[in-house]
């Protein structure tokens, strides 16, 4: 089978996410995979096409999207279905695709979708990871029926007309799109979530090394929460909880990434001195994993804005290094009761910083508890958020040549 993936969220060579994990499981399993995407930050050509872990990857030249400002993305956005087409046509020409996969966002390329499904005569599996535009109306991008709204809700309409099926994160994805999408038949939703390819859990013993150069304490529990650092996860709130926590010593906060208050976050630490946290923007990916392996547990944060059931792949990484999970999230998310559910962690209301404190406390007491938790965050990735796990349920739709 001829697999077309198309993504804006596509890495550089080399580095794997949620997306490259299932397309390799597609390589594995005796598919041809193509991949359509847009640069990579350091891409230095218009246009590149390269293999890759043996898939064909096309980035085309599509003006900047990610960490850009809203009318410069809309702008990208507005021109990136004709762009990919012509890449497409020309890059992979005489390549008849039997499978369409790509995941949102974004929801402004459903005239692309609908056109390479009647020129090659293939099925079209979405995979929805934000529900967009109700996704910037939460974040105040947006104004509910103002012009980009109506623009935007279009082309979401028309690309959930255009899916054969639409696989959402969780069980509350279903019934939300299903409750706001009337026209949306059941049959055609279902819940195909986030995935990856285990890794081995082995540690080094270089994780020490880690902590002593970043003046993490060798004693302390290290809470994780790695990532973007958008309005989206409240991280005002996390800023407070730090600070609560400034004279407790047996609790210490990493926090890495990019995004939008990353600033915010340094500036509260610059004003407030506190020896609890270890804020960075990069490391080496060596660096990194070590940072994995010598966090205790890992953080997810949903801020009450959203009105979406949102449920962030960091989740994986955590499982995949044995970690439970504190979320401290919203009411319209179910990543909280799946963590509960499989005794791998804990869940608080974001905002309750008092409840917050005393799960921080908690993981930081009761050593045994938390390595428990950590065994059964790895058996919870193991039994459903595993990439071969998503292609069955992708595969089953389709029938194989």
């Amino acid at each position: 089978m001829n697999v077309l993936f198309i993504t804006i969220a596509w890495p550089s060579p080399g580095v794997r996410n949620i997306y490259t994990d299932l397309m390799d499981e597609f390589v594995l399993r005796g598919h041809k995979v193509y991949v359509a995407g847009t640069p990579y930050p350091q891409q230095q050509t218009d246009i590149e096409l390269n293999e890759e872990n043996g898939i064909q990857v096309l980035r085309v030249q599509s003006g900047k999207i990610r960490k850009a400002s809203p009318l410069r993305k809309a702008i990208s956005l507005l021109t990136l279905g004709r762009i990919l087409h012509h890449g497409i046509e020309k890059h992979f020409n005489g390549i008849r695709f039997d499978l369409i996969l790509s995941p949102t966002p974004p929801v402004t390329l459903s005239s692309l979708f609908r056109k390479l499904k009647k020129e090659h005569h293939a099925s079209f599996y979405l995979l929805l990871k934000d529900i967009w535009p109700q996704g910037s109306v939460d974040l105040k991008v947006l104004r509910k029926y103002s012009l980009p709204w109506i623009y935007l809700r279009r082309h979401e309409k028309r690309t959930y007309r255009a899916a054969d099926v639409i696989g959402t994160m969780s069980p509350m994805n279903v019934e939300y799109l299903l409750l706001k999408n009337e026209n949306i038949p059941r049959s055609k939703v279902e819940v195909c979530p986030n995935s990856i390819r285990p890794s081995s859990i082995a540690r080094s013993d270089e994780h020490r090394e880690v902590r002593e150069k970043y003046g993490i304490p060798p004693d302390a529990c290290v809470f994780l929460f790695s990532g973007n650092l958008g309005r989206g996860h409240g991280l005002g709130f996390l800023i407070e909880a730090i600070k609560e926590l400034a004279d407790y010593p047996k609790a210490f906060f990493v926090i890495g990434g990019s995004g939008t208050h990353f600033n915010m976050l340094k500036e509260a630490f610059d004003t407030f001195p506190t020896n609890n946290v270890f804020l960075y923007s990069w490391l080496p990916r060596r660096e990194f994993e070590l940072m994995l392996q010598t966090s205790d547990a890992g953080l997810i944060l949903l801020d009450k804005l959203y009105t979406t059931p949102e449920f962030p792949s960091r989740l994986l990484s955590y499982l995949d290094s044995g970690m439970p999970v504190l979320c401290a999230i919203n009411k319209d998310t179910d990543i909280g009761s799946v963590v509960e559910g499989a005794k791998c962690g804990t869940s608080v209301r974001h905002g309750d910083t008092a409840s917050f404190v005393k799960e921080v406390r908690y993981y930081s007491e009761n050593i045994a508890e938390r390595l428990k938790m950590g065994i059964n965050a790895r058996k919870l990735l193991q039994e459903h958020y595993t990439a071969d796990i998503g292609y069955n349920i992708i595969m089953k739709h389709f029938d194989v040549p």
